[in-house]
């Protein structure tokens, strides 16, 4: 069985939305479409990566206090 993850990965609004996908911690009220776990060095990859593809949830911050970005 896999480890739980802490992180999420919600889709894109659609292909070519300026906003990229967004990362999310676990059971952040602000996912709206659907997302999928993701392990901690890929959310540090994401958010890390390119702005265009990925984005932090400006609600749940992932990309603070755990030292993702």
């Amino acid at each position: 069985m896999a480890p739980a993850s802490d992180y999420a990965v919600e889709k894109q609004l659609h292909a070519g939305h300026p906003l990229g996908a967004a990362v999310h911690r676990v059971g952040c009220t602000m996912i709206q479409r659907d997302a999928n776990p993701i392990s901690a060095d890929d959310a540090r990859q994401a958010l890390t990566s390119d702005g265009k593809f990925f984005r932090a949830c400006e609600f749940c911050s992932p990309d603070t206090g755990q030292k993702i970005a």
